[in-house]
């Protein structure tokens, strides 16, 4: 398999600005599927009732349900928000939204992507999902970790 030329990553926006301790809890998608979230949205416009969104476990082999929950743990600090919420600022229009949605909406313009993150990024045991999650989110996929004194 031969891997492509790296390219440097110019105009790029930062999706996620956050902390330390980002574990796979915060990115993979886990628990209940919220009513007011991204995947909630998809299964309506597919028919679905809440009643019958069950659990993002129950969905793991639904890549676009999976996506959407990505960075959708309601605990996820985000420092450009300064408050717990599955949510980012998108930046060209000053919108808040839903992580997902922010990211699709980059993306639709062709804008590369960032999620800079601190010590323990992606540690602890759902490692699936919080790999796959944000490498469909931020195309190219680069999570820039920081140390406290960066």
């Amino acid at each position: 398999m031969k891997l492509p030329t790296p390219e440097s990553i110019k105009d790029a926006y930062v999706l996620l600005n956050l902390g330390d301790s980002v574990t796979t809890d915060h990115i993979s998608p886990a628990g209940n599927i919220a009513r007011n979230s991204a995947a909630a949205r998809y299964l309506t416009e597919r028919g679905l009732t809440p009643r019958e969104y069950n659990s993002y476990g129950s969905r793991r082999g639904n890549d676009a349900v999976m996506a959407r929950g990505t960075f959708a743990n309601i605990r996820l600090f985000n420092k450009f928000l300064d408050k717990q919420a599955p949510q980012t600022i998108h930046f060209p229009t000053g919108d808040t939204l839903d992580v997902f949605d922010a990211a699709e909406r980059y993306n639709r313009s062709g804008v590369p992507l960032l999620v800079l993150a601190g010590k323990e990024y992606g540690s602890g045991s759902s490692r699936d999902w919080a790999a796959k999650g944000p490498f469909l989110l931020v195309r190219p996929h680069l999570v820039s970790v920081l140390s406290r004194s960066q």
